[in-house]
């Protein structure tokens, strides 16, 4: 396919059962990652599981009466320090629902080349309709054998016993722009390897940094930031990463407890259905998102950094 891009192979909604995905945490395993990322009992069931069950989030009243992060006297993650930017001007933004098809998600992956000098190499891109990665998606890619798609894992836990965050982010970033100048196509940033006095580099500050230096050594044309995280689980928070320059996303975790809630029967569908019906509900949610700045697609949004720091320095 000469100077197109092409679909990845295998859609989600057409493969055989076994080939969806399934649990791999147990039931303990499981309780240990949603505690260390902050998973609380509201969200499971009124996020989490309205997302995977109706496709689309909560319905709620307007306003937010809960206080600032920085004030809290409840633990709060990183992503709820940042307010997302809106337009503040007297003709309205985009309607995400009524002007749905001027609006697009599609996310293109390989290695980005000079529009204005045809190449064969500007052939070597893969297409998906959502950053949002499900798990045949992110299978597929980091197990594709083709140079222009070359994977490589890129942990972003850290022990706490043997340095500090900010050792761990500048290694990261070294590593990273090394990775890149090795022929690393898609970086993979993964917070799975959490373990004992071993903690996650929270993911926007890992995605925000890597994006940063590979923009300065003029690298970020020549890969994919693909983020494996835990963290992210409601269009808010998918939405930080992508504005500070995640490529496509996969929330394993996300899916491992929508799985428990299948296996619970807390949601009475299987598990293709709840799996697309969560990323449904996170497209749905970033469309609102995009809409209040008037952005239509996502290429647009990403790396865009439309967000005010609220309590962090």
């Amino acid at each position: 396919m000469d100077g197109e891009e092409r679909p990845p192979p295998g859609a989600f909604e057409d493969l055989a059962d076994d080939q969806v995905g399934n649990r791999e945490l147990d039931d303990d395993m499981l309780a240990s990652y949603q505690k260390q990322f902050n998973y609380s009992a509201e969200e499971l069931d009124s996020v989490i599981r309205v997302l995977g069950e109706n496709g689309q989030e909560a319905v709620g009243s307007m306003g937010d009466d809960t206080p600032f992060a920085v004030l809290s006297s409840q633990p709060r993650i990183i992503y709820d320090y940042f307010r997302q930017q809106f337009a503040q001007v007297t003709n309205p933004p985009i309607d995400p629902l009524r002007e749905a098809h001027v609006m697009s998600l599609a996310t293109s992956i390989g290695r980005e080349m000079n529009v204005f000098c045809e190449a064969e190499g500007q052939a070597h891109r893969l297409s998906f309709k959502s950053p949002i990665l499900l798990y045949s998606d992110f299978k597929q890619l980091t197990t594709m054998k083709e140079e222009h798609y070359r994977a490589d894992t890129l942990d972003i836990t850290f022990d706490v016993t043997e340095t500090s965050l900010e050792e761990t982010v500048k290694a990261l970033c070294d590593k990273a722009e090394q990775m890149v100048r090795n022929g690393t196509v898609l970086l993979v940033l993964s917070d799975r390897n959490i373990a004992k006095n071993r903690l996650p580099v929270p993911a926007p500050m890992a995605v925000g940094a890597v994006q940063t230096r590979l923009v300065d050594k003029s690298l970020r044309c020549d890969a994919n930031i693909i983020v494996e995280t835990a963290s992210a689980r409601d269009p808010h928070h998918f939405a930080v990463l992508l504005g500070f320059g995640a490529t496509a996303i996969y929330p394993y975790l996300a899916y491992e407890t929508l799985g428990r809630l299948i296996d619970t029967q807390a949601i009475a569908k299987d598990y293709r259905t709840v799996m697309l019906n969560y990323r449904n509900g996170i497209n749905k949610g970033l469309y609102k998102i995009m809409s209040k700045m008037g952005i239509s697609t996502i290429a647009s949004y990403r790396c865009s950094k439309l967000f005010e720091a609220v309590g962090l320095p």
